[in-house]
Parts: C-alpha cells; structure tokens; sequence
C-alpha cells in the first residue's frame, strides 16, 4: 500500500543512537496478530487547491464561440478541387489555376483533389471564414497546403463521414513567413467529427500565430519539427490526436505576454510521440481531462541529453485536475520552471530523469501517480513540496522525493513566513528508492497520512538513508514506516515530534520480503521490498510510557498490499521484544 504524511521544516540529524528504552526478549512464536485499518487521507484535506479554472482566469480568454462548428452546407458555397486546378459555385472565394482564394466571412465546402495547389484565406473583414472539407486532399510542393494570411477567425470542420489529406513540400519559396502544412496567422480552431491527415515535410504541421483550438475530429500529424502549434495558445477540447514529431509535439511559445503562451487539455485521446518535448508551454501547461500518451526523447530507456526532452512542460506553472496520462520520456516526466499542482487524475510516469520536478513549489492535493521508473521521483528546487492527499508509488534510482534547496549540494533555502520545505498532510506514499528516500535540504513536517519507505540496501551507500534531512523532522500523526540501511544516516523524526518513533536496528540485514509487525494496542506490519537492517516506525496509537511487542516473520492474510499492510491479519510471527517507550524517539537494537 502507499502512504503519504505531512512534514514541516525545522532540522537536526537524529541517528538511531541510543535513546532511553526498556525492553525484553522473548521466543514465542505462532502469533496472530490482527492488523489495523488504516486511514490515510488519500481524497485530501484542502479544501480550496489551486486549479485549472484558476490558472485559466489568470489567462486571456480563447477566441472558440458557440456555433463555431455549425454549418448550412445547402447555403455554402463549394469549391471542387481537381488536380491543378479548382471550381467555385457561389460568392467570397475565386480560383485561379490550383490556388484558391477565399476573401471574405462565410462557409466554404471543400471536396476533391489538388495535386499542387491550395486554399489561402485573405479575408480582412469581421466574421469567421469556415472550410467544411468534406472529402478533400490538398498538397502544395513548395509551401503550406492550406495558408491563413488574414482572417478575424478561420474555422476548419471535418466533414462527418469524410477523410482529408493537407500535405506540404520539403522546400518552401525564399523569405516566407509560413513553415507548416497548415498554417495560419490569426485565429484558427479546428472542429467536426471527420479524419484529417496532416504529412508535413518542410517543418511544421499545423500551426497558428494567433491562437488554436482543437474541439473534435480524428486529427493525425507527421512533421519534422513541432507537431502542433498556437504561439498565443493551444487549446484540445476534444478529439482523438496521433502526433509524431521531429521537434516538440504540442506546443504554445509565446514569450512576450504572461496571459499567453499557456497550453490547456480539457479532453480528447491524444497519442503524442516526439523527439523534443511531448506538450510543451512557455507559461502554464494546464490538463483539466482526456487521455495521455506522451513520450519524448525516445523514452525512459534513452538518458537525456542537451535537448529538452520532457513528457509535459511548462515555463511557469503545470496544473492536472484530473484525465488519465501515460508519459514514457527521457527528460522530466512532469517539469515546471515554476510550480506543480496535481489535484487529481491517473498519472503514470516511466523517465530517465525526474519524474515531477518543480522549480519552486510542488504540490500534490490528490490523484494517483504510479512512477514506475525514474532517477528522483518527485523533486522541488526553491520551493516547498507538499502532499495534501493522492496515492502516489514511486520507484527511484537515486532519491524517491528529493527536497534540493538552491541545489542538492547546499542547505535549503526557506521562503519568508513559512517555517516548513517538506509537508506531508495527508494521502498513501510508497517510495522504492535506491538512495535516500525522502531528502529534504531543509526540514520535514508530518501530520497525517501514510508514509512507507523501502530505501537504500545496506552495504551499499553508508551516507545513504531511508530518511535524509538537513532541518528537523516533526511527526504530529500519520503511519510512518521507513525501511535501509543501518548507520550514521539512518535518522529517525527529531525530538520535537509529539508522536513517538520506534527505530529498530536489527542485528544483521533482514532479506527482503521479511514481514516485521509492531503492536502497540493496535497494530501494524511491514515487508519492505528490499533488503533492510534498519525500521523506523511511527504511529498515531503509539504513547510515551506504552509498550510495543516487535514481531517478525509469517504471513500476512486479508490483504494484498506492499510494504505497508491495510488491515488483516499476521500470521506465525515469532515474538522478538517487547519495548517500553521511554521517550519521544525510543531505538532498540533486536
């Protein structure tokens, strides 16, 4: 099972050296122990996080109005493609060889095949130009296919029922300001239920100057650089999108303006494979639904190199309030150059590198996160990382969560008014972790929640610990459990706790899988998926002045969780000690 707590900031190293204890040794064997039900938190305990509405009020509005996808196709007029040239029934388009010109507002249904060609809208009056394609296949040899140059908004539909083609070439002409298939320099969305297939040879597939919105249609893009763009914004309301790209795969780059240059997903399947960044925005990265498949860089198997190859990044804050994501990537699977708000969603991350990084502050209100790979798992640079809620299992080469201060090398740096870098409030965490478990530069705090740690293997990294802090560690409540090596880096919660510890050092290194229970009027059992010589163990039944029995070995029944059981029962235990809780923090060696 995965716990998670809450952590404050103060620091002392804590070892596991000898606080006063009382214990006796005993050689029963068989016992049953029933186990406690935990509660963990997992839905949370803040009432008022930061979402995606938030992010959005902070951020111009898009241009998408109702009605955008509605259309008279009785009442259009139709423009018959036929290899280099073109046909126009009805008012506000011409034809002139294979290029079509569209000038003003109006609907426009486009069917047939242009060999070299394209539709170019020039319309410079107020009103929305929509393309119905309905059947069509456009390729120009030498520049984009279909080509906004002046539009107040260019709606393109996807006919029902209908396949579409737009197709550019590997040169374009000198000194143009187009690089996609399909381009344009003002507003654009994209709507309706048809196909569109984008195959883009110069740079981009499909981009705009202006903003982008995606509601719907099946929408595939290959291009050797970015995939999709909308430099002022790139909204995906819905539909179902298979991007493969050179460079970025879904991007906003607008650098000049703090209310543009966000990204936000709100549905749709979308399937993004890139060589760069999978999503990618120079301000907010924002997923409020849909599905997820994003890798980058060639994936987890691939170490990252000078590139930015990350699964979703922002420049300045990334916040996922719910969807399902899929991220295999070489960089970041989750990176901010700001902040990170997780309220929600299934998340899994495989990486080469950190699986949630955060410049400044990292947060994690609820949702599941599985990180089924990764080199730190969740990391905050000059910022607090706090969990208020969430299941979240991380496996990690080096440090599960990683607290680094202004670098993992200097002491943390606290931000004015708040005393606490690592805050665990609520939710279940499991951290496999092949060094420090948790590390905190600066101090950790915990009140609730559930926390179990399998960290490093003794004999391997003696500066090393399951529980790694340069402050003070203040244990208030919550189900602590952390599992490593013994030693001078085996700390334990500081003095300051107001909930006692247990740290057990055992004689020699426990094999992995060992079930070690401790019963203190209620009880709890552990099997650290690791070898380990050193628990620590905290918990809110446990009092100054109790006894606890420590048991180890049997089985356990009624419950199918890792690390840390939920409920049934231990059976077959042989009774180590008995251990009378003198002090705040109580170390025996067994």
């Amino acid at each position: 099972m995965h716990p998670f707590v809450r952590w404050a900031l103060p620091a002392l190293l804590v070892t596991l050296a000898a606080c006063d204890s009382t214990s006796s040794g005993g050689a029963s064997s068989d016992a049953s122990i029933a186990l406690a039900s935990l509660t963990c938190d997992v839905d949370g305990v803040n009432a008022a996080p930061f979402t995606v509405a938030d992010a959005l009020a902070e951020n111009a509005a898009d241009h998408e109005a109702t009605g955008d996808y509605d259309y008279d196709a009785a009442a259009a007029t139709t423009i018959a493609l036929s290899g280099t040239s073109a046909t126009v029934t009805g008012g506000g388009a011409s034809a002139s060889g294979g290029v079509v010109t569209v000038a003003e507002p109006g609907t426009y249904v486009v069917s047939g095949t242009l060999s070299d060609g394209q539709i170019v809208v020039d319309s410079p009056a107020n009103g929305t130009v929509k393309l119905v394609l309905a059947g069509a296949s456009i390729t120009h040899l030498s520049d984009s296919a279909i080509r906004v140059d002046e539009g107040d908004k260019t709606v393109l539909i996807l006919a029902a029922g209908t396949v579409n083609t737009v197709a550019d070439g590997a040169v374009y002409a000198d000194a143009v300001e187009q690089n996609a298939a399909l381009w344009s320099d003002d507003d654009l969305s994209i709507g309706g239920s048809g196909t569109l297939v984008v195959t883009a040879s110069f740079e981009d597939g499909i981009a705009s100057k202006d903003g982008l919105v995606i509601a719907g249609g099946t929408i595939t893009v290959t291009a050797p650089d970015e995939g999709i763009r909308g430099k002022d914004y790139l909204v995906v309301r819905d539909g179902t999108l298979d991007v493969t790209a050179g460079g970025d795969g879904l991007k906003s780059d607008e650098d000049g303006d703090a209310q543009l240059g966000y990204l936000h997903i709100a549905g749709g399947t979308l399937a993004v494979d890139a060589s760069g960044d999978a999503v990618t925005a120079e301000t907010d990265a924002l997923v409020s639904g849909g599905t997820l498949t994003l890798r980058s860089g060639g994936g987890a198997g691939v170490a990252p190199g000078d590139a930015s190859t990350k699964g979703l990044k922002a420049g300045a804050l990334l916040v996922v309030d719910s969807g399902a994501l899929t991220v295999n990537a070489s960089d970041d699977g989750f990176h901010s150059d700001g902040d990170v708000v997780v309220n929600g969603g299934t998340i899994e991350i495989a990486t080469a590198d950190d699986a949630v990084h955060a410049d400044l502050d990292l947060t994690v209100n609820g949702g599941t996160i599985n990180v089924t790979q990764s080199y730190e798992g969740l990391e905050s640079v000059l910022g607090d990382l706090t969990i208020n809620g969430g299941t979240i299992d991380v496996v990690a080469s080096d440090d599960g969560f990683n607290l680094s201060g202004d670098g993992d090398d200097e002491p943390g740096v606290e931000s004015e008014g708040d005393p606490y870098d690592m805050v665990f409030n609520a939710g279940r965490v499991t951290i496999t972790s092949g060094n420090d478990g948790i590390d905190s530069n600066g101090s950790i705090v915990m009140t609730g929640g559930c926390l179990a740690i399998s960290g490093p293997v003794p004999g391997t990294r003696p500066e090393q610990g399951a529980i790694d802090y340069n402050g003070d560690f203040e244990i208030t409540g919550g189900v602590l459990v952390a599992a490593g090596a013994a030693g001078r880096m085996a700390q334990t919660p500081g003095t300051a706790s107001t909930q006692p510890t247990l740290a057990v050092t055992f004689s020699s290194p426990q094999a992995a899988g060992t079930v070690v229970a401790l019963d203190g009027g209620s009880a709890l059992a552990v099997a650290p998926g690791k070898t380990f010589q050193s628990l620590v163990v905290s918990a809110p039944w446990l009092s100054t002045g109790g006894e606890v029995s420590l048991y180890r070995g049997g089985s356990v029944s009624g419950s199918a969780t890792p690390v840390l059981f939920d409920g049934g029962a231990v059976n077959g235990a042989t009774l180590l000690e008995t251990v009378t809780l003198s002090s705040i923090i109580t170390a025996v060696t067994s």
